[in-house]
């Protein structure tokens, strides 16, 4: 996948009314819009935007967790470079993932740029009745957050 089409995707879904539902959207990359029923959430929005769905058969997503791409285990294949993703500096296209902890869900976005990222969240869907929004890059303000980069990616 190319980086301007990954970018374009991102920004095609903002404004669409999104509605924020966990383990929602993502499976069908071929989808006009990340969205199953007009609900998506965080990890199923970056699936959608890279083109892929979140249900996946890469191996090391396969024996993390039976193949989910969620924010535990991308955070995990960040770490290890075991999977899809490798570490990266910030740079447009990278994404930006901290893990789940404490009860509390993990959560996922693609680096616009070095100030601005596009993540689908409850708090955006609360805000502004509609979910995937760009924001300022603060909202990832998180000790363990890691940055990555998809193999491949160009």
């Amino acid at each position: 996948m190319m980086l301007d089409a990954v970018l374009a995707r991102a920004h095609s879904a903002v404004g669409q009314g999104i509605r924020y539902k966990l383990g929602k959207g993502g499976m069908n990359p071929g989808s006009p819009t990340p969205a199953a029923g007009g609900q998506c959430d965080c990890t199923g929005f970056v699936a959608w935007c890279f083109g892929f769905s979140r249900k996946m058969t890469e191996h090391f997503y396969v024996q993390f967790n039976g193949g989910w791409f969620e924010t535990t285990a991308v955070w995990t294949d960040i770490g290890k470079a075991a999977g899809i993703l490798e570490e990266s500096q910030s740079r447009p296209g990278a994404v930006i993932v901290f893990p789940d902890s404490n009860g509390h869900q993990g959560h996922i976005g693609i680096i616009l740029d070095n100030n601005h990222v596009v993540h689908c969240s409850k708090g955006n869907d609360t805000k502004f009745q509609d979910a995937i929004q760009v924001t300022d890059l603060a909202v990832f303000q998180n000790p363990n957050r890691r940055i990555g980069w998809l193999v491949g990616l160009s």
